[in-house]
Formats: structure tokens, sequence, C-alpha cells
């Protein structure tokens, strides 16, 4: 009887992780060996079956074994995996039942709107668990077995459908067509890791629209109106006055979204007294083992605490397992990140698969970047901790801007202070729109390209469609977190004080898609202006320019790459021109970059400092610098 022998190796030389290596790490190795697996093995099993191979007649013995070294001074090893022996009674994976990891790039890709300018669609992220082996469906008229259960399909039917009529060879093709179209790329992006999700639920809801304010909580759920209804819902109905659909619709959206709000803010109590009851049983602990032994202390503090929450020992243990982690995480990153995590924290604790020294090393480092957002964003979230007695007073006040992260760990500094090496008096205003200097243009807005009065003005050049600022008569989608829609109250960047010497920086807290806006160019729209740096725009009425040196947002902040991950596209919003930052892929905690062009490059007595392997503007021979004209 011949024997069909497949050998499954990535294309990639694997490479085995030394001793010592962590686990975060090796979980992305697994991930990428069974996204490969997954994407090859029903190709390969096609090609036997179109062969000739008859899975009735012949066994299979699929070898699995991962290859390192093979270099000039390193000799190859072979690690063999796994061996398996597959036989007559072994249930087959047909093509339509086979789980393929791409089914979900497709459908998203399928999905994604046109984009504007330059940009491309995006790669998603993909889920590697999907590619977990699923059992095998079975034939509803099969046969039961000797114990009553339904027997498994025999490999005969499989075979006579691939090999047989007309009808079933369309079917065949059809299936290989499917498997072709959710194919995924050589190079698939790995599921980030639960932590990494963890972390990101956290960035979520720092800059989710929902305020974690519980004094708004309590008077809108305790105070009662003249009319006898709560004040929760006669604010519903305040609120809804101000559009022109003031039905059931409207109010109850409103209310939901209140609803959730003190819900939100009710589960970030929960979590708090948790996380706190944690470290008040500890000190417990520490007081009966005094007289006690440490085992004896616990059991004491343990069978106390069953009798005032009324629980058994079982489910008292239970729960102090979750709180466990809770008080961990608020330990390691501060109360915001207990306060602010996403709907994932009570099975992240649970499992705590994530738990590690790395993993937390990197919460430490997040703490104050997190309390910069928290105190920023939300003010009024610290008084949650007066319930544990802890300070109520924010650590960082103002707009989130007004602070620079200072590395890993360290507390963040004031912005005016990382620029008083040239500038003692040096201040920033944040602006959410430009403003028009009026020495320059008077009331004349160079930026116009067709008047208000005009059609033209509320029809979009990219996509045709009908801007607004009222979300409900807006059609464009071209920049929907800029314009049309409700907007976020922040976008998700922080200033950060760069390693490398280029001063300040800016840094994305989430990921940005391919093609979504990053923000736009704000600042003083002016003229003339010489030996500084601006941006220049340009309509058919007039040439401007946009300096942020005293005031604007921040866009300011994105330094010069030669390998950037944004670019500035020209948009025209209501007849008036605005220059935007759009994303070509920016990954969270990645800093944000732009290329500047050779026409700011050309004059300027400096070199770049991206560190970018072929980057054009390094080490460049000053005496070919253009000098400037004279005036």
């Amino acid at each position: 009887m011949a024997t069909v022998s497949s050998s499954a190796k990535t294309s990639a030389e694997a490479t085995l992780t030394p001793k010592g290596r962590s686990a975060r790490q090796m979980e992305d190795i697994t991930q990428q060996l069974a996204l490969q697996v997954s994407e090859q093995l029903p190709g390969i099993l096609h090609e036997l079956l179109q062969g000739g191979f008859d899975p009735d007649s012949q066994p299979l013995q699929l070898e699995c074994s991962l290859t390192a070294g093979n270099g000039p001074r390193v000799p190859e090893h072979r690690l063999p995996v796994a061996a398996v022996h597959i036989g007559r009674d072994f249930t087959p994976f047909s093509a339509r039942s086979t789980p393929i990891i791409g089914n979900k790039y497709s459908q998203d890709l399928a999905s994604s709107q046109p984009l504007v300018g330059d940009a491309q669609a995006s790669s998603r992220t993909l889920n590697s668990r999907n590619s977990s082996h699923r059992p095998s469906p079975v034939s509803a008229d099969a046969p039961p077995g000797n114990d009553g259960r339904p027997a498994k399909r025999v490999r005969k039917d499989v075979g006579q459908r691939r090999l047989g009529s007309d009808t079933d060879s369309a079917s065949l093709r059809g299936e290989e067509s499917s498997i072709r179209r959710k194919r995924i790329s050589d190079n698939p992006a790995l599921q980030p890791s639960t932590f990494d999700k963890f972390v990101g639920g956290i960035w979520d809801s720092l800059y989710s629209g929902v305020r974690m304010d519980i004094t708004e909580v309590i008077e809108q759920w305790q105070a009662i109106e003249s009319s006898g209804q709560p004040k929760l819902l006669t604010d519903a109905e305040q609120e809804i006055a101000v559009r022109s659909d003031t039905g059931a619709f409207g109010r109850i959206s409103i209310l939901t979204r209140k609803i959730s709000q003190a819900s939100k803010t009710c589960r970030s109590l929960e979590v708090i007294i948790q996380a706190h009851w944690i470290q008040c049983f500890d000190e417990r602990v520490n007081e009966l083992s005094a007289e006690q032994t440490l085992d004896k202390a616990k059991r004491i503090a343990i069978a106390e605490a069953c009798v005032d929450f009324n629980w058994s020992e079982k489910e008292l243990r239970n729960k102090m397992a979750i709180w466990r982690g809770y008080h961990d995480i608020k330990k390691t990153g501060g109360w915001v990140a207990l306060v602010f995590a996403g709907t994932g924290l009570y099975r992240f604790c649970k499992y705590r698969v994530s738990f590690s020294d790395e993993s937390f090393g990197i919460l430490r480092a997040l703490r104050h970047r997190l309390e910069v957002a928290a105190d920023t964003l939300h003010p009024r979230w610290r008084i949650l901790l007066s319930i544990v007695e802890e300070p109520t007073a924010p650590r960082y006040k103002g707009h989130p801007h007004d602070w620079v992260v200072n590395g890993p760990g360290n507390e963040a500094i004031p912005l005016p202070q990382t620029y008083h090496q040239w500038d003692k008096n040096f201040s920033y205003l944040h602006l959410d729109s430009s403003i028009i200097d009026e020495e320059a243009w008077g009331q004349f807005d160079p930026r116009i390209v067709a008047p208000e009065d005009d059609s033209a003005a509320s029809k979009c050049q990219p996509c045709g469609q009908r801007q607004s600022d009222s979300p409900p008569q807006n059609s464009c989608v071209c920049y929907p977190n800029l314009y049309g829609s409700m907007r976020a109250t922040m976008v998700p960047l922080q200033v950060f004080r760069t390693p490398n010497g280029k001063n300040n920086g800016l840094k994305a807290c989430c990921p940005f898609e391919t093609g979504l806006a990053v923000g736009e160019f704000v600042g003083q729209i002016t003229s003339g202006l010489e030996g500084m740096d601006v941006m220049v725009g340009e309509t058919h009425r007039a040439t401007y320019q946009i300096w942020q040196g005293k005031q604007g947002n921040h866009t300011r902040f994105v330094n010069h790459s030669c390998r950037p991950n944004s670019h500035f596209e020209r948009f025209v919003w209501l007849g008036k021109q605005r220059i935007v930052l759009v994303s070509r892929g920016i990954e969270a905690d990645e800093e944000v970059t732009v290329d500047y062009g050779q026409t700011y490059w050309q004059n300027l007595d400096k070199e770049c400092k991206c560190g970018h392997p072929g980057c054009r503007y390094q080490n460049r021979d000053r005496h070919l610098i253009t000098p400037p004209e004279d005036e």
C-alpha cells in the first residue's frame, strides 16, 4: 500500500526562540506558523486530489518540522513537531468546511469606502484563532454507530463528489475559487495579543464620547423636577429640543446615551472598590499573622469575609482571583488603567494569560501618559476615587496637548517648558479651526474657492456628494472624522519628547487606518512671512500661508521623515480649501511623520534626523546647499 508523505515547512526559516525569550514572542511565532499552515494546507490537499490520489485506498501521513540554522557557519538543525497518520476512518475536511483565515479580510475590504487622493485600502488585522480546526460536519442521514451517535461520513462519498460528474466538478471549481479569493498575503498582519487589546481598550475608552463624571450621574438619577420626573428624563427632553425632530427616537437616543454613561461609571466604581478590597484583605492578613501562621491568618480573614458577603468560601475565592487582577493592574498602571479599562477587563483578569513582567513593565511605562489623557479629557474622573479615600485633585490640567509626555515612566512636562531654550516667554493657543490674520487679509478669506450661495460650494469634488455641517443632511464621507458628522472630543494623539534631539513629536495612542484623517492643518491664515516654518496654500484667487508658531493644533508637532506614515492633501469643504493630514497606516504607539519635501530642505542649513536608512538629507555637504537669494 503506497504512502503519500507531505512535509510542511514555512517559506521563511523558522527561528527557534532561545531560552528565556518572553511568552509574548512565543505567542507571535505560534500565530505566524498557524497562519502559514492554514493558508497553504487547503491548496496542497486539493493538488493531491487532482493528481489522482485516492484517499479511500491510500493512507495519508502529515509530517511537520521546524528548521533552524542553515547558514554558512550555522549547521542546519531540524526539530520534529508532529507526525500524524490519517487512516481510513479519519474524517476529511471538505473545501467548504475548511476554515479560511482571509474571510474577514475579504469582507472588510469589500465593505471599505473609497478613499480620497492617493490613499489606498488598508490591510486588515487577521485573527489566527480562526485557523483552529473545527470538527467536520456530520451527515444528518448517516446511520448511528454502536454507541447510538451518528457515524462519521465515509471517505468514499467525498471521493465520488470530487471526481464524479460535471456538476460535481463545477462545484469543486467553485470551492477552489472561494479558496483563492480568501487567500491572505505572504506576510499577514498578526492579531494583537491579549495584552495589546487590553491597552487599546483603555485608550479607546479615554478618547470615547462617554464622560466619566460621577457627579453628573448622581444628580441626574436623584434630582426630581417639579413635574415629578427624574432630571435624567427632563434633560433628555431639553437636549432633543435643539433638533428639528423631537420624536420618540430622539428621546430614547439621548436617554440610552445617559444610561450607558451611568453604567460605565458605576462599573468603574465597582472595580475600584474591589481592587481596594484586596489591599484591605492583605492588610488584615498581615495584622492576623502577627499571632498566627500566614496560612491560618488567610483562612481566618477569608472566613470573616464570607460572613460579611454571605458567600461560600469557593465563591469568594473565585471572586478574589478576579479582584486580585484588578489590584495588580491598579498597582502597576495606576487607577486610570483600571477605571478606563474596556469591556475585556474581566476576561483579562480571569485568565491572566498576559500577566507577565514584560506586560506589567509596559503598563508601568504608560502610567503618566494615561493620566494626562484622563485628567485633561475627563477632569472630574478622580472624584470616583473618593470612595476609597484617594486624592481627587487632577495632576494635569488644561488642554491635552499642553503636556509633553517625557519617556517611559516619567511625569509629563508643560509644553512651554520644552521651548524655553529658544523663547523664555513661549505660549501656545490651541485652535479648533484656523483664524484669519486681519492685518494681512482684512475680512477676506483666501481659502474660499466658491461662495456660500453657490451650489458648487456644497458639492464634494472627489466624491460628488452633498456636503453639510448637519450630519443628517451630509452625504460626503471623505473625511468623516473631521467634517459632516459628530467629531470626537479629541484625536487620540499625544505630544511627546523625542529621544533623538528633534524636540517634540506627535505619537498615536490608537491606530489610524490608511486614508483616515489625522487632522486638519490649523493655524493663522497670513501672508508674507519669511524665515519661518509655514504651510503654503493656493487657490485660483490667492496664495496664502498657515503659520502655527503661536497658535494652531496638534499638526504643528508632526516631524519630518524620509519614509513617512502620513501625507498632506488639499480638500475643499463647503467651498473653502483645507489642508488635511492623512494617514498612510499608523500603528498605535508610533510617531506620526510626514515628508516636508524638497522645497523645505533646499535652503535649510541642518541635517535630517529621521534615522531611516534611505534618508535623503543626512550627512549633506553644506557647501552644496543653495544660498538664499539677496532681497
